[in-house]
């Protein structure tokens, strides 16, 4: 069996987070050391903060600020290299890493994979077992995906039509996924990556699959959602504008006519929706 791959984002951004960030650094400390002793030497009550500045440009305050603007510099693009999103693509089971988030899938359970604006591995009955952008090396995973055997990637989501903006006044959904939504809405906006990651697997175990999508003139990133056919039995507030139509009209007050002898039948005790049936194994393996 080959060893596993490793696929992180492209050399050169890899490359530009290295250099610009610490360059980044060194320039934004000079100038602030070149504005102090500007300040310090057109007053006569401070005289900076290396003794006395007799002239603009002192040698000292220059590299001691450098050198300090430099290694800030240095720790933040280590920083955001630790947490850009990586693959770990094995013949058992595929890993994506990001921020605080985790999830690992196995092989034997992804039916399907999607590499475009999101990396998705698609299991039974269409069930998104991870779903993540895409910042990688797409070359590189595209060919990691080949040989470990992974199934021909698309380029482009089958589902991406499906997808519906989630609102928070909307009541396409029941009570509990739109909670689960709105928290994972929450998560995001508090940059919590692993606890919207957690909520994700909350809804796609209920059938229900989410994305993030950004769209022009927000700032935020939008939540899309769809459902697997039959994994919710709730409908939606047209479905059920369209049965009330179509249902037969109610007697009037007084009017026995149609009643008979019949009783109202009882009303059937309501329950919370369960995980969808089609590919539970599936969901217990990959989404718990």
């Amino acid at each position: 069996m080959l060893p596993s791959t490793t696929v992180r984002p492209p050399r050169g951004v890899r490359l530009a987070l290295r250099l610009g960030y610490p360059l980044a650094g060194l320039l934004l400390f000079l100038l602030l050391t070149l504005a102090v002793e500007a300040a310090a030497q057109a007053s006569d009550s401070f005289d900076g903060f290396l003794g006395r500045a007799d002239r603009v440009g002192e040698p000292v305050a220059l590299v001691v600020a450098g050198a300090l603007g430099l290694l800030l510099g240095v720790v933040w693009s280590s920083s955001v290299l630790a947490e850009a999103l990586r693959a770990q693509v094995g013949g058992r089971a595929i890993t994506l890493s990001w921020d605080d988030a985790r999830v690992s899938v196995p092989r034997a359970l992804v039916e399907d994979v999607v590499v475009g604006t999101d990396v998705v591995l698609l299991g039974a009955g269409t069930v998104e077992l991870a779903r993540v952008r895409c910042d990688l090396d797409r070359p590189a995973l595209l060919v990691a995906l080949v040989e470990h055997g992974y199934p021909a990637p698309r380029t482009e989501d089958p589902h991406e039509e499906v997808f519906t903006p989630w609102a928070r006044t909307a009541q396409d959904l029941p009570r509990q996924e739109r909670r689960l939504l709105a928290a994972r809405g929450e998560a995001l906006t508090d940059g919590a990556h692993g606890d919207a990651e957690l909520l994700r697997r909350q809804l796609a175990a209920r059938g229900v699959m989410v994305r993030d999508v950004h769209r022009p003139g927000r700032r935020a990133r939008v939540q899309e959602w769809r459902v697997i056919p039959g994994a919710l039995p709730a409908m939606s507030a047209r479905a059920a504008r369209d049965t009330a139509r179509t249902a037969p009209a109610r007697p009037r007050a007084g009017d026995t006519s149609s009643l008979g002898n019949e009783r109202p039948a009882a009303r059937p005790p309501w329950h919370e929706p369960e995980p969808l049936e089609a590919g539970r194994a599936t969901l217990r393996a990959a989404l718990a």
